[in-house]
């Protein structure tokens, strides 16, 4: 209804106890927990909503979880030491960082499809958005590279430059521009991706990990792990207009589809912090398991 805040669930993946905590975001508490494989990492809700999946670091797995059963139903071997997981319309990538490669399995995750080799250190894997077969992009922590793979082909197309220690990958939502925090020099790389250049280095927190886009466009936030901040980064003049203050050791963040909330996973201090976006100010905290390391949200 039209003035109401929709519900959302949001997924956190709990690296230290091998559970998914799932908050209500109407009542900000968690209200299922779910047991994993061996420290959960990554986690992603697939383009259809059906299914939830994580990565689990020390048994090399893939795990699918039946978003409405709230169960997991298929655990499949993937590369060595996965790290992050982004899905297609069609296809899964989990970037294996022990292997350097990429693993792409179907939507089910029950076939292997192939194994494509990348940089050193994989760590973020995201794919553009857009009509048709996309391009997945990887970016290398050891190697400071962002690669670039055809999904159609599977071949990489093209690598790029970034900064010391990139480790994730944002888009905004039309897909022209990307987003990679670069850990190791304090900054994110803004590329153009038709060009597929960097345009812009923006100076941020101290360790920068995690970054997301609001759903208008307007606005990308950045988690910095060293100083407990968020960076709120102008989209449209590429520029630092706020720093937020959260718990402690901030990693990833994910933005609600109605454009009101950033939920912060704090892995040192085994809570989520929720950002009010129109505010820029945290508003609650919510209590998850031990060491969230990732975290997705889902209108229901």
């Amino acid at each position: 209804m039209r003035g109401k805040t929709p519900l959302h669930l949001v997924y956190v993946s709990n690296s230290g106890d091998d559970r998914i905590s799932i908050i209500n975001t109407k009542t900000k508490k968690v209200i299922k927990t779910i047991k994993t494989g061996d420290k959960p990492w990554e986690i992603t809700v697939g383009p259809n909503g059906k299914f939830v999946y994580v990565v689990n670091m020390n048994d090399n797995t893939l795990q699918v979880i039946d978003r409405k059963k709230n169960k997991v139903i298929r655990t499949t071997k993937v590369g060595r030491l996965p790290t992050d997981v982004s899905t297609s319309k069609k296809f899964v990538y989990v970037t294996n960082a022990a292997d350097d490669t990429v693993s792409v399995l179907d939507l089910k995750g029950k076939k292997l499809l192939a194994t494509i080799k990348v940089g050193d250190n994989p760590s973020g894997v995201n794919v553009l958005p857009g009509k048709g077969p996309s391009q997945v992009y990887v970016v290398n922590f050891n190697s400071n590279t962002l690669t670039i793979i055809d999904e159609k082909t599977r071949k990489v197309i093209k690598t790029i430059k970034t900064g010391k220690g990139p480790d994730q990958i944002a888009f905004t939502n039309d897909g022209k521009v990307a987003y990679i925090t670069n850990r190791l020099d304090n900054t994110v790389s803004v590329i153009h991706t038709k060009k597929r250049k960097i345009v812009k280095t923006i100076k941020v927190g101290n360790e920068p990990i995690g970054a997301a886009v609001t759903p208008d466009n307007k606005l990308a936030y950045v988690t910095n792990f060293g100083d407990d901040t968020v960076s709120v980064i102008d989209i449209k003049k590429n520029k630092v207009i706020k720093t937020i203050t959260v718990g402690d050791g901030p990693v990833l963040v994910a933005i609600t589809k109605d454009n009101k909330f950033a939920y912060i996973i704090n892995n040192l201090g085994d809570t989520v912090s929720v950002i009010n976006i129109k505010r820029q100010k945290v508003i609650d905290t919510i209590k998850v398991g031990d060491a969230p390391a990732g975290i997705a949200v889902f209108p229901v």
